[in-house]
């Protein structure tokens, strides 16, 4: 539920914070708004609140054409609907079809969609795909016959009928609404995101980890090549000064696939966390508090492609930063495919689990228990390539665990960055551990249960069994607290 008093003062004082995570409609204008919308503010007898803009555009009114609602962060939702949401969208279901994937009834279906969304499934999709073709008129440049089949519609002559019955004008005159900083030759997307957003953090990030020709990480920007199914190519992230968003830049042999280029994109560097929930509870800790504060803005770095993150996570184990990535990039260059349509230095794209089906690794610098743990895992994802995205933690973790050479830290640093969940946590990562004894001895001195002659200096390893109690405070944003932890070393 909303609560107006937030909404209002939100409003009032257009605080990029809660931009996309509710929407003002007028009842004057018949018009709804972001937060941040430039015009002049409505009197607040005249507005009403909505959840997103597809329910404020169900209820009938126009998104603004001024602050773009279709262009404004993503939403941060439970997983559950957030699931439904992505399987109803992309995979086209009817409601029966979406119940019988997710293992729901219908009525369960109905009735989550109405409690999170206040829509209908099918109200939902109708919605959500005209402003999916909003969005990439005026956040992309990519012809329009493209914009049409990119946001679900058929054909061009229903998109066309669509856009005109809903908006009252055709697509080529909201396309004259495209941002300046998009007008080129270039396939151009922009990303919005809500404040606070550490850049030069995340590139660092990515920079001590970049790929030898698949990645490039420059001094305000991020290139990386890409596989999709068929489709390959690469793509430039850059920020555009004086704004709450990046601009993509991308090289495909398939526009139809520039919806998941664009989603991998979001995911890679967070762009729809809610970073002022996060910092509000990861600050009630006395150790965490002080690190977010002088590092505000940073994110939880994903990845492109799980199946790549699978191989470096296991490459990872036990070794340096700087080691995992020689011999990641090792893989690359001997396994790895010639990207086509290449440019400058970004030349190769990053082996698929077939090209890796019959790899022997040898002569890499691995040892034959690493080299068997690859051989493992290749085949296992082979033969369950969905196996890491229809999982919980637990059972992911019971079902990854069970591979030999795979422990607890790779599934949780897998499903930490690899799969974006926010609550899983390396407990026996040994930054984790280092940056949280001191702070467990010092709560250990001070014990009542503290024995005659008992010195915790003596043992100041903190335990599993500590820092995951210690941890449970912190959840669901237990891996934004991983990251602080190994700030908190720097």
């Amino acid at each position: 539920m909303l609560d107006t008093n937030t909404c209002h003062k939100a409003r009032m004082s257009k605080d990029a914070r809660f931009d996309g995570k509710f929407y003002t409609a007028v009842l004057t204008t018949g018009i709804f708004c972001r937060p941040i919308c430039p015009a002049r503010a409505p009197k607040e007898e005249n507005v009403r609140y909505y959840l997103s803009a597809e329910q404020a555009q169900e209820a009938g009114y126009q998104p603004c054409k001024r602050c773009l609602p279709e262009l404004a962060p993503n939403p941060t939702l439970p997983t559950t609907i957030q699931a439904l949401i992505t399987s109803l969208v992309e995979g086209n279901l009817s409601v029966s079809e979406l119940a019988e994937k997710h293992q729901l009834s219908t009525r369960q279906i109905q009735r989550i969609f109405s409690q999170e969304l206040g829509l209908t499934p099918s109200q939902y999709l109708q919605q959500h795909r005209l402003l999916k073709a909003r969005q990439l008129l005026t956040g992309t440049n990519i012809p329009i016959t493209d914009v049409a089949f990119n946001s679900g519609f058929n054909s061009t002559r229903r998109f066309n009928e669509a856009i005109k019955a809903s908006y009252q004008e055709t697509p080529s005159v909201i396309r004259e609404r495209l941002s300046r900083n998009l007008q080129s030759s270039e396939i151009s997307i922009l990303l919005h995101y809500r404040p606070p957003f550490d850049w030069q953090a995340m590139l660092e990030f990515f920079r001590l980890r970049q790929l030898p020709n698949i990645e490039v990480v420059g001094e305000n920007s991020y290139r990386r090549t890409f596989t999709l199914g068929k489709a390959n190519g690469w793509f430039v992230v850059t920020p555009i000064e004086g704004k709450d968003a990046l601009k993509l830049n991308v090289s495909i042999d398939n526009l139809r696939c520039l919806d998941e280029v664009i989603t991998r994109v979001r995911r890679i560097f967070d762009l729809d966390a809610d970073m002022s929930v996060i910092h509000r509870h990861l600050s009630k800790d006395d150790l965490l508090a002080p690190v977010i504060a002088n590092h505000q803005g940073i994110r939880l770095p994903g990845c492109w492609d799980i199946f790549e993150f699978s191989i470096r996570a296991i490459l990872g184990q036990q070794v340096s930063v700087k080691a995992a990535t020689t011999l990641a990039g090792r893989i690359s260059q001997r396994y790895g495919s010639n990207l086509e349509n290449s440019i400058n230095d970004l030349t190769l794209c990053f082996p698929t689990p077939a090209q890796l089906a019959n790899a022997d690794f040898q002569g890499l610098g691995l040892t034959n228990s690493r080299m068997d743990t690859l051989k493992r895992w290749i085949v296992f994802y082979l033969e369950q390539p969905k196996a890491l995205e229809s999982f919980n933690l637990d059972e992911l973790t019971e079902l990854l665990t069970a591979i030999k050479g795979i422990g607890p830290w790779t599934v949780n640093y897998l499903a930490m960055r690899g799969l974006s969940q926010p609550d899983a946590f390396p407990a026996s990562d040994l930054g984790v551990i280092k940056a949280l004894s001191p702070s467990l001895t010092k709560s250990q001195s001070t014990s009542p249960n503290l024995k005659p002659n008992q010195n915790p200096a003596s043992n100041s390893k903190a335990s599993g069994k500590e820092i995951s109690a210690r941890a449970e405070q912190w959840r669901p944003w237990r891996a934004y607290a991983a990251i602080y932890l190994w700030l908190s070393l720097s």
